[in-house]
C-alpha cells in the first residue's frame, strides 16, 4: 500500500498539533459527561496524541468506502 503526501499530511499534522499541546493539557482530560454534568471517564494526557489519529482513520474509511472500482 502506497501512502501519498496527502495521506501523510492528514496523518502527521493532527498528531504534531496534539504533541505540541501536550505540555499545556491537564493531567486528566474529561472525555464523556453524564446527564447530570458529571464526568464519566477521563483520558490520561499521555494518551491524548491518539486523538490526533482520528482524522486519518476517518479519511481512510471514507476513502475505502468511495474508492473507484
Amino acid at each position: 500500500m502506497k501512502i501519498s503526501r496527502k495521506d501523510l499530511l492528514i496523518l502527521i499534522v493532527p498528531v504534531v498539533i496534539m504533541l505540541l499541546l501536550l505540555p499545556v493539557l491537564p493531567d486528566r482530560i474529561p472525555m464523556q459527561w453524564n446527564a447530570q454534568g458529571g464526568v464519566n471517564w477521563y483520558l490520561d494526557k499521555r494518551l491524548s496524541f491518539l486523538l490526533g489519529l482520528i482524522p486519518f482513520i476517518i479519511y481512510k474509511l471514507w476513502q475505502n468506502k468511495y474508492k473507484k472500482k
